[in-house]
């Protein structure tokens, strides 16, 4: 019983993400293919790959000599890996960086660069409840059934 009801919980959450724009189909279909412990390490690596991409970004805008190739790449790595994932936001403020650096304005580069870390906070806090309720899932399926 507990184990419908927290599945519930999860589809009713991933559906309210959808609708809020922060991810699409595809992170709903990555939910429902792989197991629980799967979907966690999915969804953990996706965010501490960005993380890391973004880090690199930041050292890149903040640099003298701006290297708008360099950042268009790093930028295409987190459009990549968002897509993969389901993340529309993240996915959508990577192409808008990527724009901006074919345009090579630096205002516009930082100012995009700034609204993609602003999405990808959103964005982490928003994939929380998801690994957090996958992991209960997870407990629950483990405990010992008693009949």
């Amino acid at each position: 019983m507990a184990l419908s009801i927290l599945k519930g919980l999860l589809q009713d959450y991933v559906q309210s993400l959808i609708e809020e724009r922060i991810v699409n189909e595809r992170f709903s279909q990555i939910l429902t293919k792989f197991e629980e412990p799967d979907c966690v390490q999915l969804i953990n690596i996706y965010l501490r790959d960005v993380e890391s991409i973004l880090s690199e970004l930041s050292i890149t805008v903040d640099s003298l000599d701006l290297d708008f190739s360099k950042l268009s790449l790093l930028a295409d790595k987190i459009e990549k890996k968002s897509t993969r994932i389901g993340a529309q936001h993240m996915k959508l403020a990577a192409t808008r960086l990527i724009e901006a650096c074919d345009k090579e304005d630096q205002k516009i580069v930082s100012q995009d660069f700034n609204w993609m870390k602003h999405e990808f906070t959103i964005t982490q806090n928003k994939f929380q409840p998801v690994i957090q309720m996958e992991q209960r899932i997870l407990r629950v399926m483990s405990k010992p059934k008693y009949t």
